[in-house]
């Protein structure tokens, strides 16, 4: 096998790793990476491989870094099968639809403001969307599938989002059997939504997430009775809490975990409001498949007709609902989209909130550097949000632990659990000391060198 880095090779975006197994090419994930999508030389607009050549793609789970591009593959000429779990394409859809009408928007946006700067073209549009999706061979976990002769594709549960597979392939060589993992994202254990990442055991050569492989997030009781703390504070204090959360996987995970406050931890509720139409869109999907939570959270949602929602919980489908929260008065929560508050609409009410220090900002997800969530998150005094200046006064609250990524000590368990002997491993998905931290620990179960590779590095394994 050889395997090339094609994206997510020292830093956390743009997923595409692929694997040659024989005459055979497979690519895992296409997603995009962190940076201007209408940049002619960026790599979001730039294949450093032939996608007619691709013989099968395999996704991982339905983040925007892992999916991206996938409808690109489209337009460059690709019509092979791409191989997903259920909830994971029907996740796809939606977002890709979503993305296509955004760049849409944008473009058309860029030509009132400056008429005289030629369009950009949008990286896809709705037709490659529905070409792909026309596509979508979609496989449940934990059943074997030959996905061409002598290569067998398997999916297990990475408990990161609704949908998330660990990725196996088993595959023969040299008259040897051999196995591949590449993990994705893996999700925490014990956060109770979402059941903890399935350990895989005799892995030849491993491929890696390390997003959090330097860190140690705070267990679900700890951010539990913070929560609850923020929450009394608001009720006491009659304030709003602001929640920034991105649209899939973050807003379910947290509407999951103030219905949990309400009802196990006994917390007086208050208002929920999550405002992001897209969100309302995804969390109808995550209705569809009650079987992908843990007992524990079938026993609390089953006590409402509709999952992830309650008497407590409202969705804003319009922008006159949004508007409306302006003049609601407190206690109440506001979740809302994007989750690193650099677009939609949690910009327009952090205008509303962040001089009042009443109120307060509770940031749930990582935050990328030079972003509006982290320039909170670090403590700014002065924010721009728009157009307009803001001293940020509200009180705020990092709970990173609710991130849907493993932290160091989760990914080694998982690791440990492979039984080690694993022949070769490398870590991608990660910022270089997220990385660095965590290769000593993933080298206890690997007998070569753990390999932190490079863009476009390839490696004969």
């Amino acid at each position: 096998m050889r395997i090339t880095f094609h994206g997510a090779a020292r830093q956390v975006t743009g997923s595409a790793h692929l694997l040659e197994i024989g005459d055979r090419r497979i690519l895992l994930d296409c997603g995009l990476f962190d940076g201007d999508r209408s940049d002619p030389e960026g790599p979001n607009r730039n294949f450093t491989f032939d996608p007619r050549d691709l013989d099968a793609v395999i996704v991982s789970h339905a983040h925007n870094d892992h999916i991206g591009r996938l409808p690109c593959l489209i337009r460059a000429g690709y019509r092979g099968p791409f191989y997903l779990t259920p909830p994971t394409g029907d996740i796809t859809s939606i977002m890709l639809r979503d993305s296509a009408r955004i760049q849409r928007d944008d473009v058309r946006n860029g030509s009132l403001r400056d008429p005289s700067k030629p369009p950009s073209e949008p990286l896809f549009d709705l037709n490659d969307v529905e070409w792909l999706v026309e596509q979508f061979e979609r496989l449940p976990y934990s059943e074997p599938k030959e996905i061409l002769p002598g290569i067998t594709l398997t999916f297990h549960n990475a408990g990161h989002i609704l949908g998330s597979a660990l990725i196996q392939i088993d595959y023969k060589e040299n008259g040897k059997d051999r196995r591949f993992v590449f993990t994705g994202d893996m999700g925490r254990r014990a956060m109770g939504l979402l059941p903890d990442p399935v350990p895989i055991k005799d892995i030849d050569i491993l491929v890696t997430e390390s997003t959090y492989g330097n860190r140690e997030l705070d267990p679900s009781e700890k951010l539990m009775k913070q929560l609850h703390a923020i929450v009394a504070r608001a009720t006491r204090l009659q304030s709003k809490i602001i929640i920034p959360a991105f649209s899939l996987g973050r807003t379910q995970r947290m509407v999951y975990c103030l219905q949990e406050l309400f009802t196990n931890y006994k917390v007086r509720p208050i208002p929920v409001y999550v405002d992001s139409p897209l969100s309302l869109r995804l969390t109808d999907i995550h209705r569809d498949y009650p079987e992908a939570y843990t007992p524990e959270a079938r026993r609390l949602m089953d006590k409402d007709p509709m999952y992830f929602k309650s008497k407590y919980v409202d969705y804003c489908e319009t922008w006159d609902d949004s508007r409306r929260l302006n003049s609601v008065t407190g206690p109440a929560i506001i979740i809302s989209s994007s989750g690193m508050c650099d677009a939609g609409r949690i910009r327009h009410h952090l205008r509303h909130a962040v001089e009042d220090p009443d109120n307060a900002i509770v940031i749930v997800s990582y935050q990328a550097e030079k972003t509006l969530g982290r320039q909170i998150a670090d403590g700014a005094e002065r924010l721009q949000i728009m157009d307009q200046w803001f001293d940020l006064n509200a009180a705020v609250y990092v709970l990173d632990g609710f991130s849907g990524h493993a932290d160091r000590n989760d990914l080694a368990w998982w690791f440990e659990q492979s039984g080690g002997g694993i022949e070769k491993a490398f870590l991608v998905h990660g910022d270089p000391e997220s990385l660095e931290a965590l290769a000593p620990i993933l080298q206890k179960q690997v007998i070569d060198p753990v390999i932190i590779p490079n863009r476009l590095e390839s490696f004969e394994v």
